[in-house]
């Protein structure tokens, strides 16, 4: 009996183990397109802004609702954004990372960041919520929200 018991703990322990390792994989995972994604933002190559994108994908402002249903139509909505910057901005950090699975293939993104001078001074902070889905092994945004505050509401 005991070591029926024992057996029983061992395999719920790795089992634990087991989807941590993946729950941290996956986690990983988004961060780096997440990352991947800023790096390009940050440099201006729209060609691979584009490549993080499942479409159609969404950008929901407070007024509107603006859709791409196409690389073309994304990439003029990124030249657009990007173009709205100061001419000081240099890149963009992430400042905090909240990321939750609604099941395996979706994934919501709360995301605090910071512009950046050239003299390395942050000049802008913002917040956004990106919704990714798992489409052949790869993570990718298919809606963006750009935000102030998330409020609850009970």
């Amino acid at each position: 009996m005991f070591s029926e018991e024992k057996l029983m703990l061992k395999l719920i322990l790795s089992i634990f183990i087991f989807l941590s390792i993946i729950i941290s994989s996956e986690k990983q995972d988004i961060i780096d397109v997440l990352e991947k994604y800023n790096k390009a933002f940050g440099e201006k190559k729209y060609s691979e802004i584009i490549k993080f994108f499942d479409y159609p994908a969404s950008f929901n402002l407070t007024d509107k609702t603006i859709t791409a249903s196409n690389r073309f139509k994304l990439k003029l909505i990124y030249k657009k954004i990007i173009g709205s910057l100061p001419n000081y901005y240099s890149y963009s950090k992430w400042d905090d990372i909240d990321i939750q699975l609604t099941d395996e293939n979706i994934a919501i993104v709360n995301a605090d960041f910071s512009r950046y001078k050239k003299d390395h001074t942050i000049f802008y902070s913002g917040s956004a919520q990106y919704l990714l889905r798992l489409e052949n092994d790869r993570w990718r945004i298919f809606s963006l929200t750009p935000y102030d505050k998330i409020n609850t509401l009970k």
